[in-house]
């Protein structure tokens, strides 16, 4: 039992009262001063975390402080990417990280043919062909003004 004005803080000697108060190894502190010396603290902004936080990286973050460090934007789905020590968005990671696709240069972000040494989105990969192989072959796209194979006068061709 405590008369209230002798039932102060261990920490900043200031009466608890009837304020919310925390107990560690018998001692009693106010809010401000439990949480200045035992919460742990963001790495964001080196504040004490009162609520929720996310443990990520090896690192503790209010849940706000835990950001892209591309964009800056907040991971409230809770999904990132890790790369050297940090963490990115989806947008980000891709457009930083991804193999870029040697056809439209997007970032490859899953299935992806590896050919002449590079990487391609299915789609971006295709034939390059004259009119003649063009009309045969199904992923052609019309790129050669010329074709010389002498050998038969059909694939002597110029594009119209």
């Amino acid at each position: 039992m405590w008369h209230p004005e002798h039932f102060c803080c261990a920490q900043c000697g200031d009466p608890i009262g009837h304020r919310n108060f925390f107990e560690r190894q018998g001692k009693a502190y106010c809010e401000n001063d439990f949480h200045d010396m035992f919460s742990p603290r963001c790495h964001y902004c080196n504040g004490s975390i009162k609520e929720r936080c996310v443990t990520a990286l090896g690192k503790t973050f209010h849940v706000d402080h835990f950001v892209c460090a591309e964009c800056g934007h907040p991971f409230l789905d809770g999904g990132f990417h890790e790369r050297s020590n940090s963490a990115y968005c989806r947008d980000c990671f891709y457009r930083q990280h991804a193999p870029k696709c040697q056809g439209c240069k997007q970032p490859i972000t899953n299935k992806f043919i590896n050919a002449l040494n590079t990487q391609w989105h299915p789609e971006c990969f295709c034939c390059q062909a004259d009119k003649y192989f063009g009309e045969r072959c199904p992923m052609a796209v019309d790129i050669y003004d010329e074709i010389d194979l002498d050998d038969d006068e059909t694939f002597n061709r110029t594009r119209d």
